[in-house]
C-alpha cells in the first residue's frame, strides 16, 4: 500500500498514543504500539531500545522484521538521536530504506522501525507522534513505577516477617540478597557487613556469584564502591561506568555496564552495603532501584542485626568455655558439666568415667627450655587429647599441665583402652623443625576413675586424681586405675631421676 492511501489522521495517532499510554506495563505498551500502528500504516515494524550492550528487541508484527538484530545494529549505529524521525538505509542486507520514529525514554531511547520511506508524513505526522509517544511512555513509567513501589513494601514487609522467624546472621542475608534479585530483577545482589574485629567489610551473602568468588575478600573503608559507599554513607548509582574516567572495563566480570549501591544504616550507625548489577532485561539501574535498595535494606536491619547479635553472643558463649591456649574446654565448663553428667547418669543408672592426665616432668620442661616451649608442649598434648576422645566425651584443660576427660556411657575397659591410646600417642608424638625435634619427648601419667554409686563431683575427681598420682609414683608415663596399673607395655618407659619433680 502507498504511503497516501495508508496516510493516518492526527486523530488516528493520537488514538495509538493514548493506547500506549493506557497499557498497564512497558511490554504491553510496546506491543499496543507495534499492533496498531503497523494496522494503520499496512507495513511490518518493530520497537528497540538502547542498553549497555547496543539495542534490545522488545516487540516486532508478526511478520517478523526480515533481518537479524546484529545487522539492525549497525544500521541503527549510524542514526543521530537528535532527530525525531530519521530514514534508516538498509539495502546492504537486503531491505531498502525503512524509517525510524525517536523515543527518549529515561531508561534509554526507543527506536520505532517502520519498514519503508514515510519521510512524507514526517512533519505532518510522524513528529507528533513521536511527542505524544514520549509522553505516553512517560506515563506508562510513572504507573509501573508506583507498581513497582506498591510491591516493593509489600515483599519487604514479606521479607520482615519471614526473616523474624529465621536464626543465623548467613541464612538471613542470604534471603535478603535473593528477595531483591527477584524485586529487582537484578541477576548479581551482594551483602557487606562491617566486622569491627577485622575494620574491614566481608561479603556475607551474594546471589548470582561464586561463594569462592567472595567468601574471602575483606573491603577496607573507603576502598572499591562498597568500601566507599560505606565510608560515605550514601547510596551510588552509576548507568554506565564507561563513562567514568579511570575505570578498569578490561577484566570487569559483569554482563552490564550499571550498578547500585546503597548502605544498610541501623540509627546512626551504617553496618553494611547493598550492591546490586546485571540487570536480567539489560537496562540500567537508576534512581528508584536505589530507593528499592534502601527499602530492602530497611526492612532487614531489625533482622540482621539481631542475627548478628545473636551470632556474637554464641560465639562469646563459646569463648567463655574454651582454654585459649589449648583450645579444650575450661576449667569453669568442665566443672558445670560433671554435675550435670553426674546427675545424668544417677537419673538414667548410667556409667560415667573420668580420666585425669598430668604431663610428665612438666616443670622441668619448662625451666630447661623456657614458657614458649612449655606452652607448645600443652598444645600438642591438648591436640592429641582431642582427636583422641569420642566426639560426645568433654575433653578439658583442667589446670596447669593437667587435663581432665569425661567418658559419657563408658566402662572401666573402655576408659582403660582409651586412656592407653592416648598415653602411646603422646609419648610418640614428634614435631620436626629442620630435622631435629622441635619440643622435648613428653608423656602423661594418666588416672581412671569409674563412678560409684552415691558418689558426687568431689569424690569422682578425688578418686581419679589418687590414681594419676599412683601412676607418677610407679614410674610415669602410665596409666592407673583404682590404684591398679596397667600391665607393662611395650613402650620404652623414661621416669624422673632421682631428685627430680614429678
Amino acid at each position: 500500500m502507498s504511503q497516501q492511501a495508508a496516510r493516518p489522521s492526527i486523530h488516528d495517532l493520537s488514538a495509538i498514543a493514548h493506547a500506549v499510554a493506557r497499557a498497564t506495563d512497558r511490554q504491553t505498551a510496546c506491543e499496543n504500539l507495534i499492533g496498531e500502528l503497523s494496522k494503520a500504516l499496512n507495513t511490518r515494524a518493530c520497537i528497540l531500545q538502547q542498553v549497555d550492550r547496543g539495542w534490545m528487541l522488545l516487540a516486532q508484527t508478526r511478520a517478523g522484521l526480515g533481518v537479524t538484530i546484529s545487522d539492525l545494529q549497525l544500521a541503527l549505529g549510524g542514526m543521530s538521536p537528535r532527530a525525531l524521525t530519521t530514514p534508516v538505509d538498509v539495502h546492504s542486507i537486503g531491505e531498502g530504506v525503512w524509517t525510524s520514529i525517536w523515543v527518549e525514554e529515561p531508561g534509554g531511547p526507543l527506536a520505532i522501525l517502520l519498514a519503508g520511506d514515510w519521510t512524507l508524513l514526517e512533519r505532518v505526522a510522524l513528529h507528533p507522534l513521536a511527542m505524544l509517544l514520549t509522553f505516553a511512555f512517560r506515563s506508562v513509567d510513572e504507573r509501573e513505577a508506583r507498581q513497582a513501589t506498591e510491591r516493593w513494601l509489600i515483599d519487604g514487609f514479606t521479607l520482615a516477617r519471614r526473616l523474624s522467624r529465621l536464626g543465623g546472621l548467613e541464612l538471613v542475608a542470604q534471603r535478603v540478597v535473593d528477595q531483591i534479585s527477584r524485586s529487582l530483577n537484578a541477576d548479581r545482589v551482594a551483602l557487606a557487613l562491617y566486622r569491627p574485629a577485622e575494620d574491614r567489610l566481608s561479603v556475607v551473602a551474594a546471589h548470582g556469584y561464586s561463594p569462592a568468588l567472595v567468601k574471602d575478600v575483606r573491603i577496607e573503608r573507603g576502598s572499591w564502591v562498597i568500601g566507599h559507599v560505606y565510608a560515605r554513607g550514601r547510596p551510588v548509582v552509576v548507568a554506565d561506568v564507561r563513562q567514568i574516567n579511570g575505570m578498569a572495563l578490561e577484566r570487569r566480570p559483569y554482563r552490564t555496564f550499571s550498578f547500585a549501591a546503597v548502605p544498610i544504616v541501623a540509627g546512626t550507625e551504617t553496618i553494611g552495603v547493598l550492591t546490586a548489577t546485571d540487570k536480567k532485561d539489560g537496562s540500567s539501574f537508576d534512581g528508584r532501584d536505589a530507593i528499592g535498595l534502601r527499602m530492602f535494606g530497611a526492612s532487614a536491619t531489625l533482622a540482621l542485626m539481631a542475627a548478628r547479635n545473636d551470632t556474637e553472643l554464641r560465639r562469646l558463649a563459646y569463648a567463655v568455655t574454651i582454654d585459649s591456649l589449648t583450645e579444650l574446654f575450661n576449667r569453669p565448663y568442665f566443672d558445670a558439666r560433671l554435675h550435670q553428667e553426674i546427675e545424668r547418669a544417677k537419673r538414667h543408672s548410667s556409667t560415667l568415667t573420668l580420666l585425669m592426665a598430668d604431663v610428665d616432668n612438666f616443670k622441668a620442661i619448662n625451666d630447661t627450655h623456657g614458657h614458649q616451649i612449655g606452652d607448645a608442649v600443652l598444645q600438642a598434648v591438648g591436640g592429641v587429647l582431642r582427636s583422641s576422645v569420642r566426639i560426645f566425651d568433654v575433653c578439658s584443660r583442667y589446670g596447669g599441665d593437667e587435663f581432665a576427660i569425661l567418658m559419657l556411657g563408658s566402662d572401666q575397659s573402655s576408659a582403660m583402652a582409651l586412656a592407653e591410646r592416648m598415653r602411646q600417642r603422646v609419648n610418640e608424638y614428634e614435631v620436626k623443625e629442620d630435622g631435629r625435634p622441635r619440643l622435648p619427648r613428653t608423656t602423661l601419667s594418666i588416672g581412671v576413675a569409674v563412678m560409684r554409686s552415691g558418689e558426687g563431683p568431689t569424690d569422682l575427681i578425688r578418686r581419679a586424681d589418687q590414681s594419676m598420682y599412683n601412676a607418677k609414683a610407679a614410674g610415669k608415663n602410665r596409666v592407673n586405675v583404682n590404684g591398679a596399673l596397667l600391665p607393662a607395655h611395650q613402650t620404652p618407659l623414661v621416669g624422673p631421676g632421682p631428685g627430680e619433680p614429678a
